[in-house]
């Protein structure tokens, strides 16, 4: 069985993970966990790995007590309640702005008496033996973490409503799509931004919610403090730094006489 609480985990402490787009083999959750990353975060949005290399992944990572979260590309049933069923700690949605939204998002997260998710054993029991209907559901219930994305002007001025939704654990701020709703993509640090940014912090500690920021190090670091789940390192850019890093050591080594 899955016994990795993440909604726990990320209320103890400040959780600090990757944003994966294309990476499908085991060895970088192997890299991560011993890196000292927290969890994963797989992108079905834009991303391109398939249903079944999740489902593979992401039980290697629960053997390595490395979580998953999942960005699935809309909100529906066929997304949310499956990809849970695939053995991921938490599931988000992108582009959240109503209360009715952030409810449908629960629905599909949570078994009864909860929500209404369709209960079949697999991934998020570790394949255990049928029967326990029970203890997995509530089990799945308290450990799984149940994302809502606010990144739209309109999800800004709903934050309160999104946030007072039964079933919803979290919040996470997705600042280049925020920026471009408020009028300046090529700005992530601006007044309106940040202030609003500070609106969704403030209401996650009213509501007892996890509050996270998909970002650069630079905003990460505005919000130090009120942090539960952080993402700065997201995997192209990775490969960009570390690559332009060696671009410019061979550029010194060929200057060299």
């Amino acid at each position: 069985m899955n016994e990795i609480n993440l909604k726990q985990r990320m209320m103890e402490r400040q959780l600090g993970g990757v944003l994966i787009q294309f990476s499908d083999s085991p060895a970088v959750l192997y890299a991560a966990k011993q890196a000292g990353l927290d969890f994963m975060l797989y992108d079905c949005e834009h991303g391109i790995i398939p249903y079944e290399k999740l489902h593979d992944l992401m039980l290697c990572g629960n053997a390595l007590d490395l979580p998953s979260i999942v960005r699935v590309p809309e909100l529906s049933r066929a997304w949310v309640s499956r990809i849970l069923d695939f053995g991921a700690a938490g599931v988000m949605v992108p582009m959240m702005e109503t209360r009715e939204q952030a409810q449908k998002l629960a629905e599909w997260a949570k078994y009864p008496p909860l929500g209404r998710r369709s209960y079949s054993g697999g991934a998020h029991t570790g394949y255990a033996a049928s029967g326990g209907h029970s203890f997995h559901m509530e089990q799945d219930n308290s450990h799984t973490v149940t994302i809502a994305q606010i990144e739209t002007a309109r999800g800004l001025e709903n934050a309160e409503e999104i946030l007072a939704a039964e079933g919803i654990d979290a919040v996470m701020i997705g600042p280049a799509d925020l920026a471009i709703s408020l009028g300046h993509p090529d700005t992530v640090l601006a007044e309106d931004e940040i202030a609003g940014i500070r609106k969704v912090s403030e209401l996650s500690e009213k509501y007892g919610k996890g509050f996270g920021i998909i970002g650069g190090n630079a905003l990460l670091r505005e919000f130090a403090g009120s942090l539960n789940l952080m993402v700065s390192a997201i995997e192209i850019h990775l490969w960009h730094e570390s690559l332009e890093s060696y671009a410019r050591s061979y550029e010194e080594i060929r200057r060299k006489p």
